[in-house]
């Protein structure tokens, strides 16, 4: 081989040599980039996901307010604003916001300071002198707290009447000592009518 075709030869395997190592160096960097862009921080940072349990909260809180709304005519701000304790006192009492918003109507079409002749107070009608020591609180002329005692008085009358509904709403009504008569069937049959409304709306 003559020396300048050696010399040609041994720049090419220099050069290759160097590409070849540059590509490699290349794809380790690329490598270490890919690596570090997917770290769990980055993917917070950059993908935060969305809250999905406070979507689907407001959502419902929206839905139940909507059919409040348009089967009650009550006005769309206040029964949103009642969907958040309905759903809230669902929850802690497991007793459908339905059946709730149809009680609260019954004893006080959503009025939030109305009291009655023998001295029931608030939405859900609650009498102080007979359940706020039950209820753990003395604040039944805050509308949410007073719903929230509402539910926790009608779960406590579903247990004492084995799960019957129509056995709680009318000892609600009358007293759990009282004889459940004429008034407690037309208070429950009040009841009825108002949820069957309400329920219609999410057909």
């Amino acid at each position: 081989m003559r020396h300048g075709e050696a010399l040609v030869v041994a720049i090419k395997t220099r050069i290759d040599w160097r590409l070849g190592f540059c590509a490699l160096a290349l794809l380790i960097g690329l490598a270490c980039i890919h690596t570090n862009s997917y770290t769990p921080e980055h993917r917070v940072v950059a993908f935060a996901k969305p809250k999905i349990g406070q979507l689907s909260y407001d959502v419902e809180v929206a839905n139940l307010g909507g059919r409040i709304s348009t089967a009650f005519g009550i006005q769309r701000v206040k029964a949103e604003e009642f969907s958040h304790w309905f759903i809230e006192a669902s929850e802690r009492q497991s007793i459908s916001p339905d059946v709730l918003a149809s009680l609260v109507l019954t004893e006080s079409s959503f009025r939030k300071n109305v009291r009655s002749p023998v001295g029931a107070v608030g939405p859900a009608q609650v009498r102080p002198d007979y359940w706020a020591a039950f209820c753990g609180q003395d604040h039944l002329n805050d509308p949410e707290q007073n719903v929230y005692c509402g539910a926790q008085v009608l779960g406590h009358l579903l247990e004492r009447c084995t799960g019957d509904l129509t056995c709680a709403l009318g000892s609600y009504n009358v007293g759990p000592n009282a004889r459940k008569g004429r008034a407690a069937a037309r208070y429950v049959a009040k009841i009825d009518l108002h949820l069957e409304r309400l329920e219609q709306q999410a057909l």
